[in-house]
């Protein structure tokens, strides 16, 4: 079994995460694929749990909609089918949605985690459409 892991910078933009999707295509066998987050977004969200830890909603809804800015562009560089882009966009409402809610509601020092895995899920995610689902052959 191979370990392929993937830092913020290679999956740093929408031609890296192509490039990324056709490693992972491209290796035989079983294979455990990691990837970090795009570069700079584990960044943001250190910044927008800090903002909301703070209660300072405005600064952190105005980061989340750069950031989500950023990745629409991201998946409109990705994919050139509109059905893949449509599923991209959908990842992003999902995954914004969820970040939408701590900046209007309450925010608890508990969520600061979950705040921090939506880099690597999105990530994870976004490359998934790329390169397909995993795998789910028996083991050999």
């Amino acid at each position: 079994m191979k370990v392929l892991k993937f830092g913020g910078t290679s999956v740093g933009s929408a031609q890296r995460m192509k490039q990324v999707a056709d490693i992972i295509r491209n290796q035989e066998g079983r294979k455990i694929v990691v990837l970090s987050a795009m570069s700079g977004t584990t960044n943001k969200l250190v910044e927008l749990a800090g903002y909301l830890a703070q209660g300072n909603k405005s600064a952190a809804q105005e980061l989340i909609a750069n950031l989500l800015s950023a990745y629409k562009q991201t998946v409109a560089d990705l994919y050139k089918q509109e059905d893949s882009k449509q599923k991209g966009l959908e990842l992003l409402n999902e995954h914004f949605s969820f970040l939408k809610s701590l900046a209007v509601g309450e925010y608890r020092s508990s969520q600061e985690k979950t705040i921090l895995a939506q880099g690597e899920l999105l990530s994870t995610q976004l490359t998934e459409l790329i390169s397909g689902p995993p795998s789910t052959s028996p083991p050999h």
